[in-house]
């Protein structure tokens, strides 16, 4: 109302009673409620009935705001009829009524709350009888220490006897496989000392083996005697030769001797003879013959001297001869160790070991006939040329020795899941592999040639396979679908770029998504995307090779990169095209697109991320048939990093989006203008204390106001039980 009002009004049948003892009451004078009362006018309007559209408004000027006795009352255009039992503000005895009957309440609630405090106290003296009680009854308990102590020095006790009763048992039971190993050890021990004729009692033993170190003795100093009267052997034989040469030509030369006699004797009387006849010419004869005297010790000197070098030489030839013939023992045992070389050298090669760790070696042909000594030594000089850097330490032996029997299980489940077997032999060279391969005994260079032209077989069937594949149901089943798939991403996308535009941030930043070919996407991949888009029907045959030539690339390099993998597996991955692209986020800056990755504010940044994803959610759940499906966002650790006024974006967009978002944060409670109503659970606790507070709040984008915990039903109180049963 703007003024007084013209007939009557409340201020004729109320008037302002303001209580001056309450300061919120005493700020509203009593000039200013008297002069609203005034303003309200007494009554309905006599210019017609309440909402009687023919009523003219501006008769009286309390038209708009009156109220009448019978509780209906008008407001501007609000009009309406309401009453209560009694008054109570109204009048001062209709106050003191009320007072009055508050008072009661508050004596029958006090009542109420003293029969209660009462109770608690016939409680508290119960529950103080029964403290004294069990007070008494613990005092009267006699003290459980020494019993304690004895139950554990009993336990302890029992614990000690089990343990020696065990050791007992086990020493029991070594004892007697102790026996068990000695009477067996005594019954081989009779056996061998009968098989060998030697006493089985100890000092029988001793004396064996005194005896032994006796003989051991006697042999050391045997063996130099036995050299020596061997060497002395020697020099006799050598001695009796030599003397038997000597006696020999002691012989010749007594003959000599003997013929020299008589032809001295013959010239005697020769010369007897001569110097009768001759006269003269004698003593010239006398002298020569004096000279050709001397001239003979001089010759039976140097014989003397040629004899003693022929003995020695004779000597020496003898020993030569000994050496000879210690060479040629040497040469024999040295040639039979080369033999057996040979032909340990040839069994190795046999086994065809070389053959697979040096396959580009030449290796002699192994035959019924040994081999040569040449090739022998040349192939054993080429394997240690080739086998130099290799490790041959007692460590790595022994690494190898390991890695054996786990080669030679991988080696026979690897065989036996393809019904081949392969088993494993030792020979005095090593251990050797036999493989039955397709029901023959193979090699290992066998083996590999054998499943090298079995894997080029499988790979021919194979690729034809996969060109039949391919041209059975690439072409035309996997083309269609991938269309479909291709075309359903397109559209995906169109409709969270729609989701976008629809919902600009408060920045005025305009995003969009971007589907697009990847960087690592395959060669050829824009002119099959095109074909592919297209409808297999409307394919020219150019159209379909070149199809079929891409997912074929696709799959070979697949089976390149995953050599271990399955056919599936390789199809599978081959024709995932979303590996084929990706997707950019762009921004309308100067009217173009750019990439929202470019320089920005923190804010700009965080939108940058987030719109596109709460877009993708969007656009997600619009697929939803019922427009009551949740449409449930969780963030963990919720805009972390990120300033106030970008939070409040973020959170504004979520609404925008119409998704229902939990999240967890640290520091984040969501109360921002741009939040209309959230639900907050703050979690507290206390250092070593095992224990977390729930505080709940809610925000309804004005106020954060403290709501209650749910109310739980209230468990029934156990009837109380005696002390002591």
């Amino acid at each position: 109302a703007g003024g007084p009002a013209g007939g009557p009004s409340l201020a004729d049948v109320l008037c302002p009673a303001v209580d001056r003892g309450d300061a919120r009451a005493a700020s509203v004078g009593e000039e200013t409620v008297a002069r609203l009362l005034g303003a309200i006018g007494l009554g309905a309007p006599a210019s017609g009935p309440v909402g009687d559209p023919t009523a003219d408004p501006t008769a009286d000027p309390a038209a708009d705001t009156w109220a009448a006795p019978d509780g209906r009352y008008r407001v501007g255009a609000l009009t309406g009829r309401w009453a209560k039992p009694a008054a109570e503000f109204i009048g001062e005895g209709a106050r003191e009524a009320a007072r009055r009957i508050r008072i009661n309440a508050l004596r029958i609630e006090l009542s109420g709350l003293q029969e209660q405090s009462a109770a608690v106290a016939e409680q508290v003296r119960v529950l103080a009888a029964r403290r004294l009680a069990l007070d008494t009854e613990l005092a009267a308990v006699p003290d459980e220490a020494s019993l304690t102590r004895a139950h554990a020095g009993a336990v302890a006790a029992a614990d000690t006897v089990r343990r020696v009763r065990l050791r007992r048992e086990a020493r029991a039971a070594e004892v007697l496989a102790a026996g068990e190993r000695a009477e067996r050890a005594t019954a081989e021990l009779h056996e061998t000392a009968a098989d060998l004729g030697l006493p089985a009692d100890r000092p029988g033993l001793a004396a064996v083996r005194q005896a032994l170190g006796e003989l051991a003795v006697v042999l050391a100093e045997l063996w130099p005697a036995l050299r020596e009267r061997t060497e002395a052997s020697r020099q006799a034989g050598e001695e009796r030769e030599e003397a038997g040469r000597a006696a020999e030509r002691t012989a010749e030369l007594g003959l000599r001797a003997q013929d020299a006699a008589r032809q001295a004797a013959a010239d005697d009387e020769r010369l007897a003879t001569l110097r009768s006849t001759v006269g003269a010419a004698v003593a010239e004869l006398e002298r020569r013959l004096a000279d050709t005297a001397q001239a003979l010790r001089r010759c039976a000197a140097d014989q003397r001297l040629v004899q003693d070098r022929h003995t020695e030489a004779d000597r020496r030839a003898s020993r030569a001869e000994g050496r000879i013939e210690q060479l040629e023992k040497d040469i024999t045992v040295a040639a039979a160790a080369r033999a057996e070389a040979v032909a340990a050298l040839q069994r190795f090669t046999a086994t065809g070991l070389i053959t697979v760790a040096l396959p580009d070696l030449a290796v002699p042909a192994v035959g019924e006939e040994p081999w040569a000594a040449t090739p022998a030594i040349a192939l054993a000089r080429s394997l240690e040329a080739e086998l130099a850097a290799t490790d041959d330490s007692d460590g790595a032996w022994e690494r190898v020795q390991r890695r054996l029997s786990e080669e030679l299980k991988t080696l026979q489940d690897a065989l036996s899941r393809h019904g081949h077997t392969a088993s494993a032999r030792m020979v005095e060279e090593g251990m050797v592999v036999d493989i039955v391969y397709q029901g023959r005994e193979r090699a290992v260079p066998e083996l590999v040639e054998a499943l090298r032209v079995e894997v080029g077989e499988l790979t021919r069937i194979l690729s034809a396979h996969e060109r039949e594949i391919l041209e059975t149901h690439l072409i035309t089943e996997v083309a269609g679908t991938l269309q479909e798939l291709i075309g359903a991403a397109e559209r995906k996308v169109l409709a969270m770029n729609a989701e976008l535009e629809e919902r600009p941030t408060s920045t005025g930043m305009t995003l969009r998504l971007v589907w697009r070919a990847s960087r690592k996407a395959p060669a050829g991949l824009a002119q099959a995307r095109g074909r592919l888009l297209q409808t297999a029907d409307a394919w020219t045959p150019e159209d379909r090779t070149a199809v079929g030539e891409f997912l074929q690339a696709q799959i070979a390099r697949q089976q390149t990169e995953d050599v271990a993998g399955s056919w599936l597996e390789h199809l599978t991955a081959a024709l995932d095209y979303r590996s084929w692209h990706e997707f950019g986020v762009e921004r309308l800056q100067h009217g173009r697109w750019v990439p929202a990755t470019g320089p920005a504010s923190g804010g700009e940044r965080v939108l940058a991320v987030s719109v596109p994803l709460f877009a993708a959610a969007s656009s997600h759940y619009a697929s939803a048939g019922s427009p009551y499906a949740p449409r449930l966002v969780t963030l963990d650790e919720a805009f972390a990093g990120v300033d106030d006024d970008s939070r409040a974006k973020c959170l504004g967009l979520l609404h925008a989006f119409d998704l229902d978002v939990v999240m967890t944060s640290e520091r984040e409670w969501a109360c921002y203008p741009q939040v209309p109503g959230i639900a907050i659970a703050q979690l507290s606790r206390v250092d070593e204390v095992a224990a977390v507070l729930v505080t709940r709040w809610e925000w309804d984008g004005t106020a954060r106001t403290r709501h209650p915990d749910p109310v739980r039903p209230a468990e029934p109180e156990p009837e109380p039980e005696a002390l002591w049963a």
